[in-house]
């Protein structure tokens, strides 16, 4: 009687009774056998060097928690690198990879294991989770519109299936309001040797040539923040003059930015808990075909199995393929205006944004933009539907949130931080903006 890791516990009971084990010692070791042996052991070939990636690490790592039969296998890794000797040379039920350049996957698929593939350049044969980067260019060309711009532009990377599909639906859904969109892209070739960071001349003088307001997606989030970067050099206000929104959502690299970079946050974990969930499935024997996988035909092996699984709210089932749909837009700094076509109310904007924490009132503002206060007031009402003193509080406002979330200051020190000059004022415009005091915001914040 032969017996094999995917065998159930009673199985191992009656090859326990069968080879006639005595001591309750014999049948412990049997048990801590089985249970060693019943652990599936997976191979993540994903980036640990972004947080795209790190997120689908999250959603995998959540799956094998939950169900404790998996020993995954890691390490540090870009989305280009290649595939790993220890990769090859182990035995491992599963693999779960993403990378850039669809020869490695194929590679991957090769070796005659169940693989989900979570690129974008994914064999025509694979069984894949991917991102929806449909939805999250919709989203970006509406979260610009409900804003109020009209003109808009895209940055991106000609000959990468994410870039470009990005960048058709977010012309497409500008078309369908009426508005066009001005493209700059880099080829795969020029991309792969100089990133946009280095070519600063170029996307200068595309910035510059472009009508304002105007609102930009960039195809990702470091794209995005080479955009900020080039509008501080051009002295171009930041989200009154230029509105830039990115994909994916890299918290810690969109705090960075100044403003901070809004971004559409794309639903990683999810993406790596249906990756993980479809890849337990096809390493189980009594569902799918465990070890004995055929080479290079992974997908078409195991569609009709797919093709009976139901659409999710959150996915859609296309072909061999998962979508999985975004979290969708979190508003930062670097879109939360209203588009602005007066230059000097977008001027006066920007100052307001910098400086409402310095405890600045009208009076400064008539001081650094010289005309008289009921001019000012009529054409910042016109330009923004507020007025001056409306936005310093916002901003200010907005200042305190942030402290609060993010700080244990008490009370007066974020009063004193934020340019509010009694504390029992500052937390009657938070009552009133807001609707709760800044005790219970805090609160609810953590």
């Amino acid at each position: 009687m032969k017996l094999w890791k995917n065998d159930s516990l009673d199985v191992w009971k009656r090859y326990w009774q069968f080879t006639n084990a005595t001591s309750c010692y014999e049948f412990a070791t049997l048990l801590s056998l089985w249970e060693n042996l019943s652990l599936y052991r997976v191979a993540l070939l994903i980036e640990t060097s972004k947080a795209f990636g790190r997120g689908l690490l999250a959603g995998v790592g959540r799956f094998s928690r939950l169900h404790g039969q998996w020993s995954t296998f890691v390490d540090e890794r870009g989305l280009s690198d290649p595939v790993p000797d220890w990769v090859e040379s182990g035995e491992f039920d599963g693999i779960i990879a993403r990378a850039s350049q669809r020869e490695t996957l194929e590679h991957v698929i090769g070796f005659g294991i169940p693989t989900i593939c979570l690129g974008e350049e994914n064999p025509a044969a694979a069984i894949s989770v991917m991102n929806d980067d449909e939805a999250c260019a919709e989203l970006a060309a509406q979260h610009l519109l409900e804003r109020g711009f009209s003109n808009f532009g895209f940055l991106g990377h000609r000959g990468f299936v994410w870039s470009d599909v990005r960048r058709d639906h977010f012309q497409r859904a500008l078309a369908l309001a009426g508005r066009d969109c001005n493209v700059l892209e880099a080829s795969i070739e020029t991309t792969r040797e100089a990133p946009w960071y280095h070519r600063r001349d170029r996307l200068a003088t595309w910035i510059g040539g472009l009508p304002k307001p105007v609102g930009i997606l960039a195809c990702y989030d470091s794209a995005a923040r080479t955009i900020l970067e080039v509008c501080r050099d051009l002295d171009l206000l930041v989200p009154e003059q230029v509105a830039v929104i990115g994909v994916d959502n890299d918290e810690v690299l969109c705090d960075l930015c100044d403003p901070p970079l809004t971004s559409i946050a794309p639903d990683t974990e999810a993406i790596g808990m249906r990756a993980a969930e479809l890849l337990h499935r096809l390493m189980d024997p009594a569902v799918g075909m465990g070890r004995h996988w055929p080479k290079g035909n992974v997908g078409s092996e195991y569609s009709e199995t797919l093709q009976g699984e139901k659409n999710e709210v959150e996915s859609g089932y296309v072909g061999r393929r998962i979508i999985v749909g975004p979290i969708g837009v979190v508003t930062r700094g670097s879109t939360d205006t209203h588009a602005i076509e007066d230059p000097l109310i977008a001027s006066v904007a920007g100052y307001i944004r910098r400086h409402a924490s310095d405890g600045i009132d009208v009076s400064d503002l008539l001081t650094e933009f010289p005309m008289s206060r009921r001019t000012l007031e009529r054409r910042f009402n016109k330009a923004l539907d507020q007025s001056p003193l409306e936005l310093i509080r916002r901003v200010r406002i907005s200042h305190v949130k942030t402290l609060l979330r993010e700080t244990d200051l008490n009370l007066d020190s974020v009063c004193q931080m934020t340019g509010f000059r009694y504390t029992a004022y500052m937390v009657g415009c938070f009552k009133e903006v807001v609707g709760v005091t800044p005790g219970q915001y805090r609160k609810q914040a953590r």
